[in-house]
């Protein structure tokens, strides 16, 4: 048992409630705000490739940062606080599920007026059928889960309306203002494929339109996650490193100005794999995953290193460069060769659909 978790020595004195509440308070106090460290290659954001899908399909990704705190409930019925945030189960990061970006996209459509018997709405979302499931479908969103590293507590304190004091504060786990994580969409229309391509771009372009809407409204109006009727769960308008990409040979968006990519120096190449990320001889427990630097003196070298003070350099342009600097080599690949627009704001993306006729 770690500081981190200290339901054991909780659940372990029931009965004694003097001592569960000292425990559980000096466990609050630990967990004000919590920095997870980096999320593991494992969870990293997908990039998703058109290549093998159908003609139509389109991904949506970005990086948010939290305006408002983040809640969700947590289905962890052993655990020190009542309200825990939902966390993947075996690294433990808290996490925005798949589900759950599904039904605050269509909460926020609904919000703007869109009805279930819509046709729109059923293609994206899907039609469920339990007298006939064959008849059913999940619709042609799909939703990638979101990861924080960050997490902390909320208090809320009920109080007695006669005496006017507070009763027994509440402790919500939560992830603070300020945390990012990237959020990933993929649209397929399947069941469009091998009929009418007029049709279907009608189809796609109309959708298009009705997920940039959701978007805006669900990041900025009204919320994801837990209490957003009390205004968590919303994010701030500008994202970072927006991209959408559209398997729509014909469509064409505002040019955008280019990001500027620093490039890693010649003699860093050695460090680095062909994807940009580093390479596994230069792992270690050091920062983002590099080796430290007492690692580095011992085996660097002759793992095809160079001196120390270029290692120090290069981690440091790694990590400022790097995300780029892997986006820009996947982005140089013949598979990804679809339309693609880059965007900073949710208005931004509005807009180029509608001079890319999306506006339908």
């Amino acid at each position: 048992m770690n500081e981190e978790d200290r339901s054991l020595d909780y659940y372990a004195t029931l009965g004694q409630k003097e001592f569960q509440q000292g425990s559980r308070s000096k466990w609050a106090k630990t967990r004000l705000k919590v920095d997870l460290g980096k999320i593991p290659p494992v969870l990293t954001p997908p990039l998703i490739d058109l290549y093998s899908l159908p003609f139509g399909s389109f991904s949506i990704q970005f990086k948010f940062e939290l305006l408002k705190p983040y809640l969700s409930r947590d289905d962890n019925q052993f655990y020190i606080v009542d309200n825990p945030i939902v966390r993947d189960k075996v690294f433990r990061f808290p996490m925005v599920r798949p589900t759950a970006w599904k039904g605050a996209l269509r909460h926020a459509l609904w919000q703007l007026g869109s009805q279930e018997e819509d046709e729109s709405i059923k293609r994206l979302f899907g039609v469920a059928n339990d007298d006939e499931p064959q008849e059913g479908n999940s619709g042609r969103l799909y939703f990638y889960p979101s990861f924080f590293t960050q997490t902390s507590m909320e208090v809320i304190n009920p109080h007695n309306r006669e005496k006017r004091i507070g009763k027994n504060p509440i402790l919500i786990e939560s992830v603070p203002i300020g945390a990012k994580a990237t959020f990933t969409l993929l649209y397929t229309p399947l069941d469009r494929i091998n009929k009418d391509k007029a049709e279907t771009r009608r189809q796609i372009l109309a959708d298009l339109q009705r997920v940039a809407d959701g978007l805006k409204a669900m990041f900025t109006m009204y919320g994801f996650g837990a209490k957003t009727s009390s205004g968590f769960g919303l994010a701030r308008t500008t994202v970072k490193d927006g991209t959408l990409v559209v398997k729509l040979p014909d469509i064409a968006f505002p040019q955008a100005e280019a990001a500027t990519v620093q490039k890693p120096d010649d003699e860093y190449l050695k460090y680095l794999d062909e994807s940009g990320r580093i390479q596994p001889a230069f792992a270690g427990s050091g920062g983002v995953g590099f080796m430290s630097n007492s690692e580095y003196k011992k085996t660097g070298k002759q793992s095809g290193g160079g001196s120390l003070s270029e290692f120090r350099k290069f981690r440091q342009w790694y990590r400022e460069h790097s995300e780029q600097w892997q986006a820009s080599l996947k982005a140089a690949t013949p598979e990804t060769t679809y339309p693609t627009f880059s965007f900073e704001q949710f208005d931004q993306l509005k807009e180029s659909l509608r001079q890319a006729g999306g506006d339908v």
